[in-house]
């Protein structure tokens, strides 16, 4: 009689599964549609993974708190080292400092609780950057703590530029003359782009530009870490940092003349991603749900 009844259970939860897993997959396939700008149209991963390939960067510039945003950041990131086994992943969430602390745990030479607590995690590593640096320990990619520490960006926003500690951990060329960059900044920060920014303010911008000046430095020496053969960079940061070919995505080709530089944008929901005074937002957008 049990047997009975565990076979009828099956019977009627197999369609039931089956509806589910149906949705899920479809679900999945319209989240975080991949586009390419220009021309437009909707690619498949494959067809955007083929291009990108070709590329020395790749920057995914991604929405920090979007879960389908992360999903496809880590599922191109696997099909670019498909395609490049000879790839690294740069990421803005981990501070230059704690390389040694980051490469020991790849290495599988200290656990992930020592790791965490030398290594600074942003307050969502677990749900949206622990799954790439899970999978780049497991298939043996190096993992790059690009971004300056934040003691020291700090100090340049309260207390300018002339206040940086030039050491291992921070930049040795800082360029704070960018003036789409400025101005995008400037509206970010509820100004108007027309405005003269006050001294407050390009304190703040010299903070960003000295985050964006270190993580092309750190990604700079990663492609020179082996001139023979270059691997596939592939940056994962904050949109802001790399939209319209701004910031460490300029600084990069400034540091590193002919360097083939592409960007991924995450946006969301009806979000343009057309051109913006001249500029085109990336090569590709992701474009997850509202």
């Amino acid at each position: 009689m049990h047997h009975d009844r565990t076979a009828r259970r099956a019977a009627l939860a197999a369609p039931l599964l089956a509806l589910a897993l149906l949705f899920a997959s479809c679900a999945a396939q319209g989240a975080g549609r991949i586009e390419r700008v220009d021309p437009r149209g909707s690619v498949s991963l494959d067809e955007a993974a083929d291009d990108l390939a070709q590329a020395d960067v790749v920057f995914l510039g991604e929405l920090h708190d979007d879960d389908v945003g992360h999903a496809r950041q880590l599922d191109l990131t696997r099909a670019l080292r498909d395609r490049r086994p000879q790839l690294v992943v740069s990421m803005e969430q981990f501070e230059a400092d704690v390389q040694p602390f980051l490469d020991a745990y790849l290495a599988g030479d200290i656990d992930e609780e020592l790791f965490l607590e030398h290594s600074r995690p942003w307050p969502n590593y677990a749900e949206h950057y622990r799954p790439v640096v899970e999978w780049a320990k497991r298939e043996g990619v190096p993992v790059v703590a690009a971004n300056i520490p934040r003691p020291l960006a700090s100090r340049v926003a309260y207390r300018g530029l002339g206040t940086t500690d030039y050491s291992l951990w921070s930049p040795w060329v800082i360029d704070v003359d960018e003036p789409a960059y400025l101005s995008r900044f400037l509206v970010a920060m509820g100004g108007d782009p027309d405005d003269e920014p006050s001294a407050g303010v390009r304190r703040w911008f010299a903070a960003q530009v000295i985050k964006d000046a270190m993580m092309a430095q750190s990604i700079v020496r990663a492609l020179d870490a082996t001139p023979d053969d270059p691997p596939l960079v592939v940056h994962w940061c904050g949109r802001f940092h790399s939209d319209y070919g701004l910031g460490t995505v300029s600084r990069v080709e400034d540091l590193r003349p002919g360097t083939d530089t592409r960007v991924v944008s995450m946006i969301r929901g009806a979000e343009r991603a057309s051109v913006d005074d001249g500029l085109v937002i990336g090569d590709y957008v992701v474009r997850t749900p509202e």
